[in-house]
């Protein structure tokens, strides 16, 4: 066994080595060096530990060999880890990067709590990797990426990142809806027999599956606060792909689902833009989605997954998840996006200045947004 821990802990200092010079050697934006930094201190730990093993297998006693072990697993995990996930922000980097991670730079600056997080991301659907231990990976489209329009996107991705930093506390609050689900959902009368378990297991499914829903609306939450008229316009943009599943899932694929039914997310945002002081983009998105919901003939059916009677549940709790993140909250004048200034100012004006520009002349907006971004990163 000891010849075989010492091999493994030799090759696992070659990949390391190996690591080690990939990311050195990679050409990257400057704002993508602290992220950098972050991953070759680890890379150093781990060859620490790995020399150290080494070290304790010289010294030919049976009873550490078990310490080794576990050790050489640990180290084992995390080169896997950095091959498959950690590094493709540094291996992958392009100078068109800067964009996105100004972005996710800054709304990472803006929260005490993620202040230190550097930024990354890499290409994929928009997604996050919350592994706040070394720094969380954001994934975002490609052609998305290079532009203005969808980067709020981002502060929903954030979102995660928040809810992980507070997970305790979301998961109590998020436990107090199940249970109030729960309660509305019982029956005021119980019967015992087959067609009375068949209800108890669809109620079980519904409670289960807003664990999730939960989350990601907490998230669609935080992504309104952040980025106000920008953002829902952002999702609604995004999301919108004009398919029927936009509006209508069957109960076995609502059962146990990661997010709630589109339609449900933009009804809801809709409600909380308004209440935020935001009506006429809410009355905008709410009227196209209901424009393509009628052309498609669908009526609103979550199959006892949702109703109205929850939405005032829904609403309460994801506002006292917003109280304990506490994002940043956007800005009468950065929703209107007016005012902004280089570099002084958040982005947030000029994500909502890029959707004004992009709605009013579509046809210039592309040579706007080329010299706005010039603008942005300097």
């Amino acid at each position: 066994m000891r010849q075989v821990l010492e091999a493994r802990n030799r090759a696992l200092l070659l990949d390391l080595e190996e690591l080690t010079r990939a990311l050195t050697s990679s050409n990257i934006p400057r704002e993508l060096q602290p992220y950098r930094d972050r991953l070759l201190s680890v890379c150093e730990q781990l060859q620490r530990m790995t020399n150290r093993n080494i070290t304790d297998l010289a010294l030919g006693q049976d009873w550490i060999l078990e310490d080794v072990l576990s050790n050489t697993k640990q180290v084992t995990q995390y080169v896997r880890l950095l091959s498959a996930r950690l590094a493709a922000p540094v291996l992958r980097a392009s100078p068109r990067d800067r964009l996105s991670l100004a972005i996710i730079r800054w709304v990472h600056r803006e929260h005490q709590i993620t202040a230190s997080i550097p930024a990354a991301f890499a290409d994929g659907d928009c997604s996050i990797w919350p592994f706040v231990d070394i720094a969380p990976i954001y994934f975002f489209p490609c052609l998305e990426q290079r532009g203005l329009l969808y980067q709020p996107l981002y502060f929903h991705e954030f979102g995660h990142l928040l809810y992980v930093c507070h997970k305790q506390e979301m998961d109590d609050l998020v436990g107090e809806l199940q249970r109030e689900i729960e309660d509305m959902l019982m029956p005021a009368s119980q019967r015992n027999d087959i067609h009375a378990d068949a209800q108890a297991a669809h109620r079980q499914s519904v409670v289960d599956t807003w664990y999730k829903w939960a989350q990601e609306l907490f998230c669609d939450a935080v992504g309104l606060t952040i980025g106000g008229p920008c953002f829902l316009r952002a999702f609604s943009g995004y999301l919108g792909t004009m398919e029927r599943g936009d509006f209508y899932r069957q109960p076995s694929d609502l059962r146990r689902s990661e997010h709630p039914v589109t339609w449900l997310r933009v009804r809801l945002l809709v409600e909380r833009a308004r209440r935020a002081g935001f009506p006429e983009v809410a009355t905008e998105i709410n009227a196209e989605w209901r424009l393509v919901a009628g052309t498609m003939g669908v009526a609103e059916d979550y199959h006892g997954f949702y109703d109205e009677a929850l939405e005032g549940a829904v609403m309460r709790t994801i506002d006292d998840m917003l109280t304990e993140a506490s994002p940043r909250l956007c800005t009468e004048s950065e929703a209107r996006g007016i005012g902004w200034d280089v570099p002084s100012d958040a982005p947030i004006s000029l994500l909502n200045h890029a959707w004004g520009m992009y709605s009013r002349d579509p046809g210039r907006y592309s040579e706007w947004e080329a010299e706005a971004r010039r603008r942005l990163l300097g």
